[in-house]
């Protein structure tokens, strides 16, 4: 079996940035009077982004209207120029002048004009209006008032014939804002919220002049409509071949990154966009060792998005890590120059073949891709993948869709049958106990491994492992991780959108939580160390739990390790997290498996514990016929054999203070070899130690004398048919009875 590593990772790139998305706002259009030579108002938009003029006029009476370019104030002017609207002498004579925005109004975007109006009669204005031209805001002078949706009499309809008033529209959540400053003659600001007006309403503007026909002020040509300096900004439309920057957690209520712009999210950095994500232009996350940037969209996606994810080098150990986005996309788009210069590869010309490998099922190995490898990276397959130096691999493609995403897994292969490496699909943390509850999932894996199995990067101490008894709602992964999970029967595991979160933990280190009652056991030698867990919660039994206890990587544990046997209803499942019930501290017996090689000294030790002061740790050596306090010390052996199996070692909590072991038949570990149809005796046995073996209905099947020089005494029972049956295995001094299951 070749080796399997996760992530330890250093440290990457960072960009220099122009702007910080949801801070800096982006310039979409802008117009204004000087942009149009001759003093000639067209209907051709000069200016950028705004769609070109509409103009409409009415004579009802006669009269007069139209548009001109001229000066109003140095308040108002550009350069000495406003536009200018006039309708006056024939009562109701109509100038309008109408233009599409650069796009909808959405959430964070923004519209300013600027108007000059002096003389007050007729009405003049300007309508913000949506798609189908009806007016969603008024702003209106006349009467001698001015007006603006909801708030009559801006500024106590206070008048000067040169106050030019800015105003300034944000859209919100649900309401747009404004703000109106006044300057020129009189100064001040007003500002106000319109309720009820949602993202995307409002959609262009319409500026109008209505002559109240002569008043024989004298002053006809006084009666005009003056704007100048629209504006359209937006804070989540990126645009201008800029640069952008995520900085923290960033929620965005959409995002559009036009062609030629860059959106950068570092690696201490989330993005949340709530509605829709379009990308023209680049968007790329970048991680590092340690950190992981994440992106989550609720309202769909368009365009490719680049995940620049680390993967460690050889000679730290290789990744399992999956595509966090593009998945489905070739393998020969994948190996760009740069992702193809930091691979590992074996300097061969024709093929060269590089450190990207699936676990194969039908060779029960890791098979390595080449540079003519034809196949997809598919989303939500793991890969084995190493580096040179520890750098980034770019995975560029579309987010995976808002739907549920699933990878087959199987049963199948010469070793390994029921181990399928498969990984995190998204650019985003997965939540782990959203995974292993998914009903689908539950279904598929198998009982006694309900897991996640991620390599730490340490041979020595094996696999990390999550289940539901050492995480919390709150435990994730990383995006683009690659893990393993043993399936019970074939078929598809899902990852909804639902398990997405947003985080800021590396790969596969379990987060200790005060929620959690635990004892963390470590078997250690000069040069290497292994551990078992052990979880104390309302959820677990005696008996097998599934999702809490789960056993070993592959099922067997390796040549030196340490692992637990159930307490009740033992299978021989060699366990490296076995869960119980809370009220078991008190008073319980665990069988202990180790494998070790004789003549090599042996430290056990508790390597981390959360348990209650008053709980004692004994760990039980039957053949030596000691017992030890492991609150206060380590046990330290040199056995004289190999060491394999249980049988010897025992691990016992209580709140009584024993010092010494009760002859008792606790030390007795009795279950069913179900693949080789055997009845296992494990312990240190008394001479003339009988078994006596019952069928459900209490009859004597069979009687067997144990050996007792042994600690493992291995009974055929091949010819039993399947069912419940009792053992009862007494000596003059001891007696245990325990049901098993022969299947």
């Amino acid at each position: 079996m070749k080796n399997l590593y996760i992530l330890l990772i250093t440290a990457l790139l960072s960009s220099s940035v122009q702007a910080q998305l949801g801070v800096d706002t982006f310039e979409l259009g802008e117009d204004n009077a000087n942009n149009y030579p001759g003093a000639s108002w067209t209907t051709t938009n000069a200016g950028t982004g705004f769609s070109d003029w509409t103009f409409d006029t009415a004579l009802p009476e006669g009269g007069f209207s139209g548009r001109f370019i001229a000066s109003f104030s140095a308040a108002l002017d550009v350069s000495g120029n406003s536009f200018g609207m006039f309708a006056n002498s024939g009562n109701g004579a109509v100038s309008g002048a109408a233009v599409d925005m650069p796009k909808a109004l959405e959430e964070g975007d923004s519209f300013s004009v600027s108007v000059g109006v002096n003389f007050r009669d007729g009405n003049k204005g300007f309508d913000l209006r949506d798609a189908s031209d009806a007016t969603i805001i008024n702003f209106n002078v006349g009467g001698d008032q001015y007006n603006i949706t909801g708030t009559p009499g801006l500024y106590g309809n206070a008048y000067d014939a040169n106050t030019v008033i800015k105003f300034t529209f944000t859209q919100n959540a649900s309401d747009v804002s404004w703000t109106a400053v006044r300057s020129g003659g009189l100064s001040g600001s007003e500002s106000g919220t319109i309720a009820a007006i949602s993202p995307g309403t409002i959609e262009n503007i319409r500026f109008y002049n209505v002559s109240a026909g002569t008043n024989g002020d004298g002053g006809s040509g006084q009666r005009n409509l003056y704007l100048n300096s629209l504006e359209f900004n937006s804070t989540y439309t990126v645009a201008g071949n800029s640069t952008v920057s995520v900085s923290g957690d960033t929620t965005a209520p959409y995002l559009n990154i036009e062609s030629g712009s860059t959106v950068n999210v570092p690696s201490t950095s989330n993005l949340t966009v709530s509605g829709l994500l379009l990308v023209s232009g680049d968007l790329n996350l970048t991680s590092t060792s340690t950190q992981y940037p994440s992106l989550i969209t609720n309202g769909g996606s368009f365009g490719n998005i680049t995940y620049n994810r680390f993967v460690n080098s050889n000679a730290n150990g290789n990744d399992l890590i999956s595509a966090p986005v593009g998945g489905g996309g070739a393998w020969s788009t994948f190996l760009t120059p740069a992702n193809a210069a930091a691979l590992l590869d074996d300097g061969n010309v024709g093929p060269t073949t590089y450190a990207f490998a699936p676990f194969d099922k039908t060779t029960g190995d890791f098979e390595n891709y080449t540079d003519a490898t034809v196949t997809n990276i598919d989303g939500g397959r793991g890969y084995r993948v190493a580096t040179d130096a520890g750098t980034t691999l770019a995975f560029t493609g579309p987010e995976s869709p808002l739907t549920t995403t699933t990878i087959a897994i199987s049963i199948a292969g010469p070793e390994f049958e029921e181990w399928n490496l498969i990984g995190n699909p998204y650019p985003a943390y997965l939540n782990v106990q959203d995974f292993l509850n998914n009903t689908a999932n539950a279904a598929l894996l198998d009982e006694t491994s309900v897991g996640i199995y991620g390599y730490d990067g340490d041979a020595s101490n094996g696999w990390t492992i999550y289940n539901l008894s050492n995480t919390t709602p709150s435990t994730l992964i990383t995006p683009g991780q690659g893990f393993f999970v043993a399936a019970e029967s074939s078929g598809n595991i899902e990852f909804t959108t639902t398990m997405r979160r947003t985080g800021s933990t590396e790969d596969f280190i379990v987060g200790r939580n005060a929620e959690l009652v635990y004892l963390m056991l470590q078997l250690s030698t000069n040069t290497s160390n292994f551990k078992t867990d052990f979880y104390f919660n309302a959820n677990a039994t005696l008996g097998l739990d599934a999702g809490y206890d789960t056993s070993v990587w592959g099922y067997v544990a390796p040549s030196f390790s340490i692992y637990s046997h159930l307490v009740e209803d033992n299978t021989g499942s060699e366990l490296a997290i076995q869960s119980l019930n809370s009220s078991d501290l008190s008073e319980v017996t665990i069988p202990l498996g180790v494998n070790a090689s004789q003549g090599e000294q042996l430290t056990f030790s508790i390597l981390d514990s959360t348990l209650p002061e008053s709980v004692n740790v004994y760990l039980d050596d039957v053949v030596a016929n000691t017992t030890t306090l492991l609150n206060n010390s380590d046990y330290i052996i040199t056995p004289a054999t190999n060491l394999s199996g249980t049988g010897r070692f025992f691990l016992r909590t209580s709140e009584d203070a024993l010092s010494t072991i009760e002859n008792s038949f606790d030390a007795i570990n009795i279950f069913a070899l179900n693949n080789s149809r055997e009845l296992v005796v494990s312990g240190h046995l008394k001479d003339n130690t009988m078994l006596e073996l019952f069928d459900i209905q209490g009859r004597k099947i069979w009687a067997t004398k144990l050996d007792h020089i042994t600690l493992e005494n291995r009974i055929d029972v091949s010819n039993l048919s399947a069912g419940v049956y009792v053992v009862n295995v007494q000596n003059n001094g001891q007696e245990k009875t325990q049901k098993v299951i022969i299947k």
